[in-house]
């Protein structure tokens, strides 16, 4: 993934955004269902995703563990979109959000977790690499203190977490391997479900002259224009449109070669109304031709669009 000096600010936006709001969590394990006498390393899934990237959930796979003293987990990033596995109270830069993204890049922490650290951090867990910033694909912590801890994301706040239930060392397991990971199968099903509903009925309150960029609940989040493709005639206005994004998920349209005024046609960073906005970007089509465009922050993902103007 390839990212423009833009882009770069756009991401930051978007760590700092993420943190009013955030998703689930859920994860698979791997652990004998016995008592354990020897350490075992536990799997959790980090985001969830369908095959074309579309519909992205913020969920860890489970967002609940039962593991023992001296157990160590392995967060596996699940999905295109960036997220952390943090713990403790992350500051909130008091200007700017530079700061903000700051905090969430770097790894903060041992390999053994400590819960009397004020902060702890796996850094961007992904998929996909980029070369504008350090990222990881995988997040290990070994556990050497008993207790609850719950872990979040600091890119979609802390509806997006996993409780981690640490007992006794070589206690018996609650679960099993294979009782996680069917778990985690169905939550995943459930917000890509959830997802693609979000999407068809957002799809049918759009109409030509009004495109809905991107939708979201707290379950999943659409990268998409819809639609995708559109067709006006020459001299209509078209506003693209925030509102059916419940999360607060900034985006932009930004077309690649239509200029207007000698300038090219871009909305900047929108964000939802409550947020501050602008949260619409309206563009009269004054030229015949097939007009592309896409959002800074997730054409990686897909999120490309194209106005079609006939006479």
């Amino acid at each position: 993934m390839s990212m423009r000096p833009f882009k770069r600010s756009v991401w930051a936006a978007m760590a700092l955004v993420g943190l009013i709001v955030g998703l689930f969590g859920v994860a698979p394990a791997q652990a004998s269902v016995t008592t354990n006498p020897n350490t075992v390393m536990w799997k959790v899934l980090v985001g969830e995703q369908s095959p074309d990237l579309a519909i992205q959930g913020m969920r860890f796979l489970p967002g609940e563990i039962w593991i023992d003293q001296g157990d160590s987990i392995d967060f596996v990033a699940n999905s295109a979109e960036i997220h952390t596995v943090s713990f403790g109270t992350p500051p909130i830069p008091p200007t700017g959000v530079g700061s903000l993204l700051a905090d969430a890049v770097p790894r903060v922490g041992g390999p053994v977790f400590d819960p009397t650290a004020p902060w702890t951090n796996s850094g961007i867990l992904t998929t996909v690499s980029t070369p504008d910033f350090p990222t990881v694909t995988s997040y290990q912590q070994k556990f050497a203190a008993r207790g609850d801890f719950t872990f979040f994301c600091l890119i979609h706040g802390d509806v997006m977490s996993i409780t981690v239930h640490v007992g006794a060392p070589n206690a018996p397991y609650p679960h099993t391997q294979a009782f996680y990971d069917a778990q985690a199968a169905a939550q995943k099903a459930a917000v890509l479900a959830d997802g693609y509903k979000l999407w068809a009925d957002t799809a049918a309150l759009a109409t030509p002259t009004h495109v809905f960029v991107g939708a979201g609940d707290s379950t999943a989040m659409v990268m998409r224009f819809i639609p995708t493709v559109d067709t006006v005639h020459l001299g209509q206005t078209v506003t693209f449109d925030l509102a059916a994004n419940m999360m607060p998920v900034p985006h932009t349209v930004t077309f690649t070669t239509l200029r207007q005024n000698g300038k090219p046609v871009d909305s900047g960073l929108l964000l939802e109304a409550f947020l501050g906005g602008p949260s619409t970007f309206s563009v009269t089509f004054d030229q015949l031709g097939s007009w592309n465009y896409l959002c800074e922050f997730h054409d990686d993902l897909g999120m490309l669009g194209t106005v079609n103007v006939i006479p």
